[in-house]
């Protein structure tokens, strides 16, 4: 493949590897520092909360068995203490132990109690003592228990989320850098195909790759697609937040561990379940943009003999911002150096209030108007007569923000809540559990007023035009002033997103070495409900004609004028005018969306033979999974989807292998250890649909596919990580990509055909269609990265950077979204451009298309530095930030690249914050930079580049001693910093931004014991 046409970032290519150099360099002749001390202050917390801080401050590895520091809090530790002697204090007087996995793995686990056994039972168990069995918790990225791993992994913790002052999934989730995510409360995103706002939902979208690259776990496991979409995305405003424990992130691809979706990476969710006891909390959230959210949350915990249970339950209210006060106040933006996107005069879409009047055609969303007349003067209410105070000298844009005052954020109510039960038998060798998590969403927005198109005829008492002896009278008018009065219902939308999942398995000890069964079985369900409430065209003709559907006159005070500015409008002539949409065109439950994910999953794993490096580990295992889209119950779905229950089976073999080379018995200068891992997973999508084309018989069609990954650990020393992986993904398309049916034609596309340039600019009727043809996309990534957290006297400093280079072949992308950028570039995709016998564009169809190819570059980088003064307290200070060096997209062979990276289409080039955090006592205070860099404005839009954004957050706590009780409170944004102008329908990116400005929030939280 070459890549003659990329654009070269060497630093960004150079700047890793050059690092790994020097600092193995380095580090290779200094010796481990395994007495060297650490300077701690971890807080009192619970076990599980306080060892993972102690791992990231050591750079350790700990790992809890099940059960361990589920029912017990620890004091916290401060001072300086070397490694195992702070781990040691942690668990003084917990009931946990601690064992020595491998040199850099420590396993936690609930101490044995057994009754006193008599002298000869006790004779015999010390002859027949055998090793401790350990059931270790698996990690992100792998189903190994212990094995050296290269792949990039980070964990937001639930303390961390605090600090943070996070309030909701879909905060977590944007606070990530790597995160590009146009489904979110502020970017109101059509429905998929039915071009209704998706209210109430958000999705990740690693590296901007597609929501439908990013895999989203829960404990482990998969979480069902929106039902909304179809497009394999995941909603995630349907998880649990107050049941949440940490979330980790692995931003390296993972198909060949867990399946196609995990091409940009991964994004596990665990939920808690190392308390015991109850936790009450209560937040509000105030934004200056209002977007006020409260939230109610309760969690129970408790245990017996062998089994634990924890409910968490979650009750959330948000509002919606209010336009005006986030400076959306006007659609002319030439002040702002864009565009003027009022409505202007002479065009086929303007109208106003007083109503643009003139002789021509109606067609629907708009007249052609081929003799105008104008409109009233500006305060004329349009009762004392018409025609004869027409004129063109009166028309005037129309600003639509300046007078609709719809809601471009939703009213979202929201319950949800998680319960987890498990329990051991045959004396702890097998363990059920059971899980079942819930969500149910209302949402709810105003999109502003409605307005009138289309003819008026004589019967109108108002209208008093001479009849033209061609052309009826039309009229383009808005009901701005009425719904401004309040006798006019705004149109609006209602949508509902219901989701539960249930889980059953087990985990049981194999009979034979460390070997372990783990199986599960999931059924995930989600519905989404809207309805669109909108003008009753039947109705609306009777008020425009004056009569009824018997041809009776209506009383004047029911007849609608529409050539006013609506100040003298009849409330009964608006009344009962906006009905749900579905009571005028068809049965109430028309516009129901299902999905359904059932999943069967078996995994195998334990130790195969030993080395000198440690134990060879195998993990193997097959999964069953059904995913189904039902559209049955949904009309609008049905005319533009060619199947409307659309279904892909998938079968799945896997299997990885850690083969530890260098360990603690041969470790040599310059590998203090050494780590390999090998995955490889086989997966078989089939889906059945009309392959043939539109209106062929419905045929299957399988794609499949093998995905291996290799991961290299190297520790030239103790406190050094160098990880190198090299991974192939494949993902095939969706049922939407396949099938949708055609739906047209628009007139949008402006394009110059290149074998008839002399025509200019051209705007042909375009269709959106599916491409039964598609093929899956292929990846292949290669990440190389360090971890560096050096002992002496730079203890307390922690150093990651990791460099990813992928490429893609039959990358999916945009048809519309090439349209925009790249538009010449649609003549070279087959089956895009139609001419007629002359050679004439006839038509074009957009859909999703194979792309030649995509290259992406990116680097992260994370720097952490802890210290103690003692006196001052404890501080933690650092940066974690993202460079999207690259990524271009070359629609077909041979063409020029175009670049996404820093531009509206994809990531910005730099993307990151900083820290400070202090703790003393029962006391922290946190100080956050975000930054996000500028990036080219619209192809359209005379706005050259848009501002680079940096606000600022200030967090605290305070926990009132041994009481229970603790206080979280501070801003995002403190300085409410403006947005960015971004010269598009609203003045704002909602994908980079959080409409509600400073959000100044207040948390109250009560633990206690429950018996």
């Amino acid at each position: 493949m070459t890549r003659t046409k990329r654009s070269q970032y060497p630093s960004a290519r150079t700047l890793p590897v050059l690092l790994l150099a020097v600092l193995a360099l380095a580090a290779i002749g200094t010796p481990a520092q395994s007495q060297e001390v650490l300077s701690l202050d971890i807080e009192p917390q619970s076990a599980g909360s306080a060892l993972v801080t102690l791992a990231e401050l050591s750079g350790m590895q700990i790992v809890l068995s099940e059960g361990a520091g589920e029912k017990v809090d620890v004091e916290g530790l401060k001072g300086e203490y070397r490694f195992e002697d702070a781990l040691a204090a942690l668990l003084t007087d917990t009931g946990l132990e601690y064992q020595f996995a491998s040199e850099r793995m420590v396993v936690v686990q609930v101490v044995e109690q057994a009754a006193q056994p008599d002298a000869a039972v006790q004779d015999a168990a010390e002859e027949d003592e055998q090793p401790i069995e350990l059931a270790v918790q698996v990690v992100t990225g792998s189903r190994l228990r212990d094995t050296l791993s290269g792949a990039p992994v980070f964990v937001l913790t639930r303390e961390e989320i605090d600090r943070r002052g996070l309030g909701s999934v879909e905060d977590v989730i944007r606070s990530l850098p790597q995160n590009f995510s146009d489904v979110n409360a502020g970017a109101a995103r059509d429905n998929s195909i039915n071009s209704v706002d998706a209210m109430g939902q958000s999705m990740v979208n690693l590296r901007g790759f597609g929501e439908q690259a990013t895999l989203v776990l829960v404990n482990g496991r998969r979480w069902p697609q929106a039902s909304s979409f179809g497009n394999g995305g995941v909603n995630i405003n349907g998880l649990p937040f107050s049941a949440i424990d940490r979330v980790e992130v692995l931003t390296d691809g993972a198909s060949a561990i867990y399946g196609a979706d995990a091409q940009a990476g991964v994004v596990n969710i665990i939920l808690r379940d190392d308390y015991e006891g109850g936790e009450t909390s209560v937040r509000y959230d105030m934004g200056a943009h209002e977007g006020d959210v409260r939230r109610l949350t309760q969690s129970l915990s408790m245990g017996w003999s062998g089994g634990h249970a924890n409910l968490s339950v979650s009750y959330s209210e948000n509002a919606a911002i209010d336009n005006p006060k986030a400076g959306f106040t006007s659609s002319d933006f030439t002040g702002r150096g864009g565009r003027d996107s009022r409505l202007q005069p002479g065009s086929f879409f303007h109208f106003g209030q007083p109503g643009v009047v003139g002789y021509g055609i109606p067609r629907g969303n708009f007249n052609i108007i081929l003799a105008p007349l104008g409109a009233l003067p500006q305060g004329d209410d349009g009762t004392t007569g018409v025609f004869s105070k027409l004129s063109p000298a009166n028309l005037v844009p129309w600003d639509f923000a300046a007078t609709s005052a719809a809601e471009n954020t939703s009213h979202n109510e929201n319950t949800s809540g998680h319960l987890m039960v498990t329990q051991e038998v045959l004396n702890g060798s097998l363990e059920l559990f059971g899980e079942f998590t819930f969500s149910y969403s209302d949402s709810w927005a105003h999109r502003g007023s409605e307005r009138f198109v289309g003819a008026v005829p004589a019967s109108n008492p108002y209208n008093d035009i001479p009849p033209h002896p061609f052309f009826p009278t039309v009229v383009a008018y808005s009901f701005s002033a009425e719904y401004a009065a309040g006798i006019m219902d705004p149109i609006s939308n209602d949508s509902d997103q219901n989701n539960r999942r249930l889980t059953l398995g087990f985990r049981a000890e194999l009979p034979f070495r460390d070997w372990v069964a783990d199986f599960s079985a999931s059924r995930g369900k989600e519905e989404s409900w809207y309805l669109y409430y909108n003008i009753d065209p039947d109705l609306l003709a009777e008020r425009i004609a004056g009569v009824d559907s018997a041809g009776n006159p209506l009383p004047i005070e029911q007849v609608i004028n529409p050539f006013g500015n609506g100040t003298a409008q009849s409330p009964a002539a608006v009344q009962d005018l906006v009905k749900p949409l579905l009571d005028i065109e068809g049965p109430a439950d028309a516009n129901w969306n299902y999905s359904r994910q059932d999943d069967l999953v078996l995994s195998l794993n334990g130790t195969v033979f030993s080395l000198p490096g440690g134990d060879v580990q195998l993990a193997i295992g097959a999964e069953s999974r059904t995913e189904q889209l039902d559209y049955s119950d949904d009309q609008s779905r049905g005319a533009i989807i060619t199947v409307p229950d659309p279904e892909r089976d998938i079968i799945s073999f896997f299997g990885e292998l850690g083969v530890p080379l260098v360990g603690a018995a041969n470790r040599m200068t310059g590998i203090d250890s050494l780590g390999l891992k090998m995955a490889l997973r086989s997966d078989e999508y089939s889906f059945s649909g009309p392959f043939g084309g539109l209106g062929s018989p419905l045929s299957e069609k399988t794609f499949d596919s093998v995905s291996p990954k290799i991961e290299l650990a190297w520790y030239p020393v103790s406190e050094l990580k160098v990880g190198v992986t090299w991974g192939e993904s494949f993902v095939p398309p969706t049922s939407n990509n396949l099938f949708r049916r055609e739906n047209g034609p628009f007139g949008f596309i402006r394009v110059v055909d290149p074998e008839n340039p002399d025509r200019g600019l051209q705007i042909p009727n375009t269709y959106f269609t599916g491409n039964p043809d598609l093929e899956p996309e292929i990846s292949e990534t290669l990440t190389v990265g360090f971890e560096w957290t050096p002992h002496g006297m730079l203890d307390g400093l922690s150093v990651k950077i990791a460099w990813f280079d992928t490429e893609f072949s039959d990358k999916f992308g945009s048809g519309t979204l090439l349209a925009f950028e790249n538009p010449e570039q649609l003549f070279k995709i087959p089956g895009t451009v139609f001419r007629d016998a002359q050679g004439n564009i006839e038509r074009l169809n957009l859909f999703t298309v194979n792309l030649a190819e995509r290259y992406s570059e990116y680097l992260d980088v994370s720097l952490r530095y802890q210290f103690d003064t003692a006196r001052w307290g404890y501080y933690t200070v650092g940066v974690n930030a993202t460079l999207n060096a690259q990524l271009q997209d070359v629609a077909t062979p041979g063409a020029e690249p175009t670049d996404l990276h820093g531009t509206p289409g994809g990531p910005e080039r730099w993307k990151g914050y900083g820290y400070i955090n202090w703790a003393q006592g029962n006391a922290t205070l946190n100080l956050i930079a975000n930054y996000s860099s500028s990036y080219e404005g619209l192809r359209f839009s005379p706005q050259e580049r848009v501002e680079n954004y940096l606000t600022f957050d200030l967090t605290g706590s305070y926990e009132f001693g041994d009481s229970g009780w603790k206080v979280f409170a501070g801003a995002r944004n403190i300085t409410n910093k403006a947005f960015p102008f971004f010269d598009s329908n609203t003045p704002w990116d909602p994908r980079r931004v959080d409409l509600r400005g400073r959000v100044v929030h207040l948390e109250v939280r009560k633990s206690y014991d429950l018996f």
